[in-house]
């Protein structure tokens, strides 16, 4: 565990330029990766654009694209592409499965979190925001209703399709993670109450 540890602590070490440097080579070879965050959660897929801010990924599951998933990039402990990674890799290209959305992640801006979310909105995609204050984790799904320069109000629905009367006001600074173009919300909108 140790050797990990360490050798995970010296791949963040890499000077900005130098982490940013293997981010868009693994973007230019179509890699397929995982990201472990500093929570050790990780997301698998690829890397499709980043920023000084984010990292945008294409997020994959059961060898399926399964939506955007924009990561701070502060929480990004680390980014494996080994061997197995490779299989993955060869198997979504022979499946003929990478098939990316370029109209959306184009439109997409990953300047900060004021723009990203009014170019979400500008495209009239629902999305997921996964948050925590104080401690508490928050998961909002819906509608991005209003954006300014400190926070996000999201009109949030439940597990069943209700919608709920007051919206969720989320503030930047507690954002963790951020899910759209995804088909849980693709299809969960057209059944709203």
């Amino acid at each position: 565990m140790e050797v990990l540890t360490n050798k995970l602590k010296k791949m963040k070490k890499l000077s900005d330029k130098g982490f940013k440097k293997l981010v868009q080579k693994n973007i230019d070879k179509v890699d397929f990766i995982k990201t472990i965050l500093y929570d050790d959660s990780a997301i698998s897929g690829f890397i499709v654009k980043f920023s000084d801010e984010f990292l945008m990924i294409e997020e994959t599951y059961d060898f399926s694209l399964s939506g955007i998933k924009i990561v701070p990039y502060d929480r990004v402990k680390s980014i494996r592409h080994n061997k197995v990674d490779e299989i993955s890799k060869k198997i979504y290209l022979e499946e003929n499965l990478i098939k990316f959305n370029h109209k959306i992640i184009d439109k997409t801006s990953l300047n900060d979190f004021e723009s990203l979310f009014k170019s979400i909105k500008k495209q009239d995609l629902h999305c997921i925001v996964e948050s925590r204050k104080n401690k508490k984790e928050k998961f909002s799904i819906g509608e991005i209703l209003e954006v300014n320069d400190k926070s996000v109000t999201i009109q949030n629905y439940s597990a069943t399709g209700k919608i709920y009367k007051k919206p969720d006001v989320i503030s930047f600074k507690n954002i963790e993670l951020i899910n759209f173009n995804d088909n849980y919300s693709k299809t969960f909108r057209k059944y709203l109450k």
